[in-house]
């Protein structure tokens, strides 16, 4: 993570509020919302309220469920997790965010006493978003991050959608990760346009740097980072490399992350004869993924839908191009200057891309590329933006001309 102390002159007083936030049974899980912490901490005096499911010690090894042991800090920043109840499979939904509230009200009391927050950021739409709307009551304005998937999922059904169209409308300013998703949370949200503003994620530009390769003449490299499940498309690459190897590629592929869909995917690397090509790494800590990121010629990203891609931005931040999808996110991320964008769920048109990438990889200027991502996605530029948001909520203002231009 990276502590950028550049950002800002004047210091706020605010409160992130975030299910998801690393802790040290999950260090990488939220790491992206860390990192927005630690990008405007110059600017912000922080305190971060981090519910957690409530899980019996004596059950979680059962359950296979992390257990968080308590309060901790982020780099110095308290970080407080309170219990909330819940069911699994999302049975009684519509009581995780008052539920997730009341196990937060305590520790939103004392903060409001000793901290007199500006304005809460909550973190997805439901349910924390949900439950820090309560939670503010109309006192303490808060900011909305939508990152993808808390819109999507969330809009299923009428009482889940509910929630979802009253927090959009209770929040000062709704952020969104992406252009397309600002684009759907006003059309199917009802996101107010003139208070939602597009802001990427960041990055932790210490650690994910320019990563110079040695020439490499041997099979293509080829790496993706992310969760095993159906909507980030591993299944689509496994079918693309498989065609294209059938076609003459000689080329390898690293597969980072777990999750459910890790067995199916092993029998489909089977099912097209690809085991002495295709390795499954497993989820891997940052300083692992390095390596793997430092070994590859490029990066695929076969999502099905993608709220925004941080996984892209640090690939592209070590000098790497990129082969992704027309799936939300990497439509903003991806040049052409970075690599090339294909249509989502097209095996022959992934195959094609990786056919040829074999011939023009050399002509990408990865230090280049490498430049641009922390130019647009580094903590110094994202942070400066946060920042611009906090002043203007705090100040009971309209978005800023500069906001408004990224909308």
């Amino acid at each position: 993570m990276t502590d950028v102390t550049s950002v800002a002159a004047s210091e706020l007083r605010g409160v992130t509020f975030a299910k998801q936030f690393p802790s040290p049974a999950e260090p990488l899980r939220g790491l992206f919302v860390a990192e927005q912490v630690l990008a405007t901490r110059a600017a912000v005096d922080w305190r971060v309220i981090a519910p957690v499911p409530f899980v019996p010690r004596v059950l979680a090894g059962v359950l296979r469920k992390p257990y968080v042991r308590g309060d901790d800090d982020l780099d110095g920043i308290p970080v407080v997790r309170p219990r909330y109840p819940v069911l699994p499979r999302r049975a009684l939904y519509t009581t995780v965010a008052p539920a997730m509230a009341r196990s937060a009200r305590g520790a939103w009391r004392e903060i409001l006493a000793s901290h007199r927050p500006d304005f809460i950021h909550a973190h997805a739409l439901y349910p924390s978003g949900a439950a820090a709307r309560r939670l503010a009551g109309g006192a303490v304005p808060y900011v909305v991050s939508i990152h993808g998937s808390d819109l999507y999922t969330n809009m299923v059904r009428p009482s889940w959608a509910a929630e979802v169209r009253a927090t959009l409308t209770g929040a000062a300013v709704v952020v969104c990760v992406s252009a397309s998703l600002a684009r759907d949370a006003v059309a199917l949200g009802g996101a107010d346009p003139a208070r939602t503003v597009v802001i990427p994620d960041t990055f932790d530009s210490a650690r994910f740097r320019y990563v110079k390769r040695p020439a490499h003449s041997g099979p293509l490299r080829l790496v993706t980072v992310g969760r095993l499940v159906e909507v980030k498309g591993f299944d689509i690459l496994v079918r693309a490399l498989g065609d294209a190897v059938r076609d003459g590629l000689d080329a390898t592929l690293t597969i980072v992350g777990g999750g459910p869909e890790r067995t199916r995917l092993e029998a489909l690397v089977a099912e097209n004869d690809l085991a002495a090509r295709v390795a499954f790494a497993g989820a891997l800590g940052e300083d692992a993924l390095l390596g793997k990121l430092a070994e590859a010629d490029v990066f695929v990203s076969a999502s099905r839908k993608e709220g925004f891609g941080v996984a892209i931005v640090e690939a592209l931040a070590t000098g790497l191009p990129v082969i992704a999808t027309w799936s939300g996110g990497p439509d903003d991320i991806v040049t052409e200057d970075d690599g090339l964008l294909v249509a989502p769920e097209d095996v022959s048109a992934l195959s094609e891309a990786l056919r040829g990438f074999a011939d023009r990889a050399a002509r990408y200027d990865q230090e280049a590329i490498a430049t641009r991502a922390l130019e647009r996605y580094g903590p110094e530029h994202v942070g400066a933006m946060l920042v611009d948001v906090y002043r203007t909520v705090t100040a009971g203002e309209s978005l800023s001309a500069n906001m408004e231009a990224t909308r």
